[in-house]
This record gives C-alpha cells, structure tokens and sequence, in this order.
C-alpha cells in the first residue's frame, strides 16, 4: 500500500512532500483545502463551545454515529488485536500558516461521502471509530513560540549564527562527538594532539570546552537538598546519632512542561481523551494508549472547562553501580507523559522520559536493626514528598504552558501510573510485600480468583493516622500496612495511588508467573531429563529469553504432560500473550480472562500431584488487576519495568563510570545535564535543518516549480539532502 493518500480524491502519492504538491496543483483538492481552512479560521474566532480547531463535524459526512473512522475499511477488528493501526495520537491543532496541513494519514484512509458509490454504507461496520470528549478540554489560551523559535530569535537577536557557541558546524559535530563518547582526561589528550591545535578550535583543553558547553541551553537544572537523618541509637557523647544524606531532583513541573512543549514530540502528542471502537455501534471498545482508557476521561469532567490533563508516569528502581564491590547503589526516579504516543515514550532514542531525581541511598547505621527498614520506609516517602511537592499545586490549579501545537494551554500534571517492581509497588503503597498493593485481599486469599474491595487512600490515611495516635490498630493489621504516616501521596490531587499501581509484564509474567513458577511446576512434573536441556545452560535470562521460551513451551508439554496439566500451562501462557497485546478490545480482555478463570479451574492438578500445596502467591493474584488497569490505563505494553532498567543504562551506569566514583551522584547529574545539553542541540539543528527543507518546498509548490514535467526543487530535495527530514522523522514517529 501507498505510504501517503491525498484525503480529498484519495490519490495514493508517495510521500508528504508530493501530497502538499499535488493538493496545491489540483483545483479541486485545493478548493476543499481552502474551505476547511476557512471553517478552521471562523472555528479559531468563534470558539464558544470549547472546540478545536481541527475538531469538524463529523455528522455533515453522513456519519450517523458521530465517529470518526480512522482505519481502512478492509481492517476488520480482528486484523488489530496484536498490532496498533496507523492512528496513534489525538489530531493536535493545525497550524494555519504554514501551507496545506498533513492531512494524508499512512497507511489508512478517512472514509467520507464521495467514497460512496451507492453499493455500500457511507460508514464501514468495521475498522477504528473514535468518539470525543464531549466536554470543553484544551482551549487555547494563546499562542507563543516553542522552545526551539525562541532560540533561534534569540540568535538572530545576538547576530550569532545555530552553531554558537561553536564556531560552525564541524566544531560542532566534533564537540557533539566527544561529550558521546570520551571522558575528560581522553578529551584533554586528544585537544593536545597538533592536529587539533592546527586546526584552529575555539577551546584549546578540556575546561574550556567544557565551559563551552555548559553555556548551551539547559532548561532543567538540578537541587541538591541535604537532609537531617536522626536516628535511635547513641553516640559516645549520649546524643542520638544523625545522618545527612542528599537528595539531588529536579523541578517535575517543569519537566512536564518541557515534555509537552517540544517540538520534536509534537506528532505524537494528545490533549484531550477519547473512546475508540472496533465497530460503528460501539459495541467492541478499544484499549490502547492512556487517553483511549477511562481515568483520563473521569479526570478531565473534574478539572475546570478547558483544561488539558498531562497524565504523569513515575518509574523507580533501585540499581546497583559497582560491579564486583563497592556496594555503590543509586536510586532513580523517571518521568514522563501519557499525553506521549506509548511506542515513543520507550524509544530511548526519543528523550520522552526525563530522569527527575537521585534518592538518597544508605544503610541508616544511626538506626538499629530492628528500626532500620521502617525509617528506610520513611526515607523514601519523605524524599518523594519533596520531590514531588510543585505537582500538587499545579495539578490543583493547573498551569500555562506552550505545548509542542504552539498553542498556550491550561495543563493539570496529574499522577496516573507508578512503574516499579513488586517490592516498590508495596513500598508505595504502604503495604507489607505479603499484601496486595492494589486492594485488600487476605494472604491466605492469594491463590483464589475473587475480587476483593480495592484500597481507598482515605481510609488508608485515617488507619495510618489511628495507628500514629494509639499504636495499637486492629485494621492497620489486618489490611496489612506499614507504619509510614506521611505518605508522599497524601496530597497529590485527583490521585488515587493504589489505582496507579500498573501490570509489570517482565517481573510479573516473564520472570515471575512463567520462570519461577510454571517452568518449575512442569519440569517437577515431567522431570529435568524430559526439559531441562536448553534451560539450565542459560546464564542470564532477560526478557528475550523468556520470551523465546514461551514461544516453544506447549510444544515442549505436549504428548508428555496430562491433558490437565497441559490446559493449565496453555491458559497460563495465553494470558501472557493477552497482556502483551499492544492493543486491545472488549472482546480480548474478555479472553484474557477467560483464560485466567481457566488456570484456576485446573490448577487444582498441581496439587493432586503434590508439587504445590497452596497458590497463596502474590504475582498469581496481580494477575486479577490486569483488565481493569487495562481499561484504566491502556495497553499494559506502555508500562513495562523493562523500559526503566533499560535507561539505568544510560543515567546511571554510564554515568557513573564516568565519575571518581567519590561523591559520585553530583558528577552523573552534571554528566548527564551535558549529555541532554548536547541533545537538545542536535534536535535543535534538525529541526532548522527540516524547517529549511520545508520553507524551500513551499517556494518551489508556490513557483509552480515540476508542472512542466521537470524535476521540482523539493524533489531535489528528496533525492539529494533529504537527511535532515529523515532525522526529524526520527525524533517525531
């Protein structure tokens, strides 16, 4: 198929750049352009009922649900079960000014009118239909320059040319080069060399180019606050012993605002929520990104007419640094945006994800053993409190900020979702690791298939503060918490914590529900000669290893277990699959769990045949919590812990092995705030580099530049120095 389709004839044309060409040549495509922009234009000025720009009516095209379809007529629902189609964001606002808007959407088509040929409804029973928010969200407040059009006013302003403070585009790329791939000392020798000294550089050692550097523009700066640990046990001198640790954070506010306003993510980008169908009626939901799922629908009818949600995702894990001893740790928050397409927010390559603080990591030797968890507890709960103090006024009363449509919206940075593993997920919540984080499910319970009342974070705080107050709790008790009495969350508005806890897909399933558990049941019951081979010679295993793994595992079972063994591994497994789907429908989720009510009727084999005595396990239970996540928060795929451990690479073992290894949390942050200057640069100089390409096609499709059959210059374009269009491409699908 066509990579690109006009939406007005729907011609197929092979790329974006032949797609504004031919609407500009073509009368008819070009008259259409011309009356949607004048309906975009009278929609900007009489904006009374909280509208889009973009947002046109869909009924005036014989829609009789109010959907828009997004999909192929040919897709049916079940062509999407595993796969996303081609719509991944909200249609963000159109820019007015600057020519024809993208209005091909690869690889699918718009359905309209003139597609009816008499033989065939208006509107397929099939294929992608989205109903939006019938409310008033994102009204545009105003418009100002991005960060990127606000730098380069400045160095028009300054008279300095994109490369500055370098002096042009090779000691650019030199600089970006060596801050990728060399520590100082290497810099230093290298700036040595006579070669460089003949080539005339602007920086002549390491300092200076590190000075330079360090003037590049950095929006988000890093605090370091010291905090008073005092402990219970004495000192020499009969003073209870202190200990002052640090906690290195950003500003997550103004990391929310950075996420939104830039420019490079603007494709992939939503403001407000909606509900997405597998079929006209609106029988068949789809699940997929989090404003497809209900709590930012909920959460925008709280907010105040206009507002726009930034769904904040948390992720923590701590990491060891030293590899063979120096028992070196670090503890890592990330953040980023549901507002984010999923599959962008887990390229590393896109810098999505912003690592917003360092906790404090230490033994609490000022403690004794018998305290030292319960302080670490509130080590953690305190540290979080401060970090994420500016979230709770911005999310109550909302902020303005330039969003990467270069419109000025309202946004309220909201909690939905924390990404950790199992024993995070309970120091979150408050809970002892026995106990579910999510709701309040006995131990002993575990194993059962049954709901149980979730956790209520009112209740949960008055428990704490009855415990505080008397010590003694029946309830605290039973509902199994610890005694952390200032929980981080206690004031984060239109949070529900215990709803924010989400499916962790490598901890829970891969190396959890399939290698700790199924793959030992099944080798206990056909033994280690019958499997063991290609298993024990693993040494490590990742998640392509399960997964490689479960791909052969009923295969592997059949014609060697019983058929009630084989049943119960095979729904196990499918479960698994289920929760991987990138998207979802009704119809899956119903399968999945199907297929978990299916484990449970024949797991009872397990025990016939002495190999388990109980299910009481608290992974097999987080299984029950994974539809409703999914209909809450989208596909479990956008919040799998394999992304966060994926960045320790890049924000603390590498930085790390940069530093002394002495004070070393200050040298990665100042590291790493180089490393992102850097970036930010780059995407910096693409994005002038694709603004360039852009303005240069406009002049040619203006010039009537290829109507005589000659090679236009936005062609020569494509063929020739297209490279800087296909970075932008990068940094924006």
């Amino acid at each position: 198929m066509p990579p690109c389709r006009c939406n007005y004839c729907l011609k197929a044309i092979a790329t974006e750049a032949g797609i504004k060409r031919h609407i500009a040549q073509s009368p008819a495509c070009r008259n259409q352009w011309t009356k949607l922009l004048e309906q975009i234009k009278f929609t900007v000025s009489n904006d009374k009922d909280g509208q889009h720009p973009e947002q046109v009516d869909d009924g005036a095209l014989g829609n009789p649900y109010g959907w828009t379809n997004k999909s192929n007529a040919m897709d049916g629902p079940d062509n999407a079960l595993d796969v996303p189609d081609g719509h991944l964001v909200h249609p963000s606002h159109i820019d007015i000014d600057l020519g024809p808007p993208e209005l091909c959407e690869p690889p699918s088509k718009r359905v309209r009118v003139e597609d009816d040929n008499g033989d065939s409804p208006p509107w397929p029973a099939s294929g992608r239909f989205t109903e939006q928010y019938p409310g008033v969200a994102a009204t545009v407040l105003g418009r100002k320059k991005t960060v990127f059009e606000s730098l380069e006013a400045a160095e028009l302003e300054k008279g300095e040319n994109e490369w500055a403070p370098f002096r042009d585009e090779d000691e650019w790329e030199l600089a970006g080069f060596l801050m990728r791939n060399l520590g100082q000392m290497k810099i230093n020798e290298m700036l040595k060399l006579s070669l460089m000294w003949k080539s005339g550089l602007s920086f002549d050692n390491v300092h200076s180019f590190l000075k330079q550097v360090d003037s590049l523009y950095t929006r988000l700066a890093w605090i370091c606050e010291t905090i008073d640990v005092k402990g219970d046990v004495e000192g020499e001198d009969g003073a209870l012993k202190q200990e002052m640790v640090e906690l290195w954070r950003q500003d997550p506010v103004e990391c929310v605002e950075e996420l939104i306003g830039n420019p490079a993510l603007r494709n992939s980008m939503a403001y407000i929520p909606e509900c997405a169908y597998a079929d006209a009626k609106g029988n068949n939901r789809i699940y997929d990104e989090l404003w497809m799922g209900d709590w930012w629908w909920e959460t925008q009818g709280k907010l105040p007419e206009g507002s726009v949600v930034a769904p904040v995702i948390l992720s923590s894990d701590k990491t060891a640094l030293s590899v063979f001893s120096g028992n070196k740790k670090a503890w890592p928050i990330y953040l980023t945006i549901g507002n984010i397409s999923k599959d962008v927010r887990r390229r590393v390559s896109m810098h999505a994800t912003i690592l917003i603080s360092y906790l404090p990591v230490s033994k609490l030797e000022c403690f004794h053993k018998k305290t030292r968890s319960v302080a670490g507890y509130r080590l953690f709960h305190y540290a979080m409190s401060l970090l994420l103090h500016p979230l709770a006024d911005a999310g109550r009363r909302g902020k303005a900020m330039v969003c990467a449509d270069r419109f000025v919206h309202r946004v309220h940075p909201i909690l939905a979702a924390y990404v950790a593993d199992f024993p995070e997920k309970c120091l979150v919540a408050c809970n002892k690791e026995s106990r579910c984080p999510c709701c309040l499910v006995e131990s002993q319970d575990h194993g059962e298939l049954k709901e149980c009342a979730c956790r209520s974070m009112v209740d949960t705080l008055k428990t704490l503060r009855r415990r505080r107050r008397n010590k003694q709790s029946k309830k605290f008790d039973k509902e199994g918490l610890r005694s952390v009495f200032k929980p981080f969350w206690k004031d984060l508005p239109f949070t529900d914590i215990f709803a924010c806890i989400t499916p962790d897909i490598l901890h829970q399933l891969h190396k959890g529900i399939f290698h700790d558990h199924l793959v030992q049941w099944c080798l206990a019951v056909l033994g280690e000669k019958e499997m063991d081979k290609g298993i024990s010679t693993v040494s490590q295993w990742t998640g392509t290893e399960h997964r490689e793994m479960e791909r052969v595992f009923v295969g592997l079972l059949s014609g060697a277990a019983k058929e009630n063994v084989l049943v119960m591994a095979r729904s196990l497994l499918e479960f698994i699959y289920y929760a991987q789907f990138q998207q979802h429908t009704d119809k899956t989720l119903a399968a999945m769990q199907d297929s978990l009510s299916l484990f449970h009727a024949h797991k009872g084999v397990l025990v016939e045949l002495g190999i388990r005595d109980h299910f009481n396990v608290p992974k097999i239970h987080s299984l029950v919590h994974y539809v409703s996540s999914i209909r809450a928060l989208g596909s479990a795929d956008g919040y799998n812990t394999e992304y966060p451990e994926r960045l320790h690479i890049d924000y603390a073992k590498d930085a790390y092995r940069v530093s002394n290894k002495r004070d070393y949390v200050e040298q990665m942050a100042l590291w790493l705030q180089r490393q992102e200057a850097i970036h930010h640069k780059t995407a910096y100089h693409t994005w002038r580099q694709h603004k360039k390409s852009t303005s240069m096609d406009a002049i040619h499709r203006t010039l009537g530049g290829g109507i005589d059959g000659s090679e236009s210059g936005s062609e020569v374009g494509e063929r020739l120095g297209e490279g800087a269009g296909d970075d932008m491409v990068h940094l924006a699908s």
